[in-house]
């Protein structure tokens, strides 16, 4: 494990694998870097390097009260981008983790690539914007959100291949959700479509068909308002993708690290 330390002084932890070209896996709310390992097992193999952390307040990372927020989350990946003196990375994050590279686009620009997985755009429903968070809108989420959902993340459970490291990740170092409430609150109320839309960096949004929190269709809806984006459904999966099938999920991530090979 290694340790960074941000402006404000709190430790993020770390870990870097391989050499070569960038890339970054961002971890959701209540994440932990573990979640990613058959990722780095993989693009380690493809000869790049591979970068994971956990944000503040998660996993092996210091656990305060400030700066529990998205444009914190921005700020703190991008002084790990500036102190580890890496060039325009290519950014992967799952749910909340892709909504951190999302708002990265909005601030800076050394990026290659932003690749987001299972996670809208835009989490509150509206009269016009029906694929936010299941069922909440601006007048109900803090009740919604505050305790956990009643759901089942995945469809067929995780790969057990990611279980033992996660599980002993989880048992280190619990995570709080009442105390990360602030941090949920601010999320769930971001809006990265225009964010997204008018982008000038390429981005794949990857959504499951069986998420029991998004309708998928919000990847291909996006999709069809720019050309900088793509996207790809994952049948029979839930939330989880890259850690529940993946093989498939793998193949996808190929797909996007070669052929924004040419912005790194």
């Amino acid at each position: 494990m290694m340790k960074f330390l941000t402006d404000d002084n709190i430790q993020l932890d770390y870990n870097v694998y391989g050499k070569d070209k960038p890339i970054i896996l961002i971890a959701g709310f209540g994440g932990y870097q573990e979640i990613w390992q058959l990722q780095v097992d993989y693009l380690v193999g493809m000869n790049y390097q591979v970068i994971t952390y956990d944000h503040r307040n998660h996993g092996a990372s210091q656990r305060t009260q400030s700066g529990l927020n998205m444009a914190r989350l921005i700020q703190d990946l991008h002084e790990l981008i500036e102190y580890l003196k890496l060039d325009k990375p290519l950014l992967i994050g799952h749910s909340m983790g892709a909504s951190v590279c999302y708002g990265y686009l909005t601030k800076y620009d050394n990026v290659a690539a932003v690749m987001g997985v299972d996670q809208t755009v835009k989490m509150l429903n509206d009269s016009e914007w029906h694929y936010g968070f299941m069922n909440i809108d601006s007048n109900n989420y803090k009740e919604i959100v505050s305790k956990p959902a009643k759901v089942h993340e995945t469809v067929n459970g995780l790969d057990t291949r990611v279980m033992s490291r996660l599980s002993a990740a989880k048992n280190n170092y619990p995570f709080d959700r009442k105390a990360n409430l602030p941090l949920l609150f601010d999320h769930v109320t971001k809006d990265w479509r225009r964010a997204v839309q008018k982008s000038s960096h390429p981005i794949m949004l990857v959504a499951a068909r069986d998420s029991p929190y998004y309708n998928s269709d919000f990847a291909s809806m996006i999709t069809s308002k720019s050309e900088h984006v793509n996207s790809a459904i994952v049948e029979n999966c839930g939330h989880d993708i890259m850690a529940e099938v993946p093989e498939i999920f793998n193949q996808l991530m190929r797909h996007f690290v070669l052929s924004n090979l040419r912005y790194q």
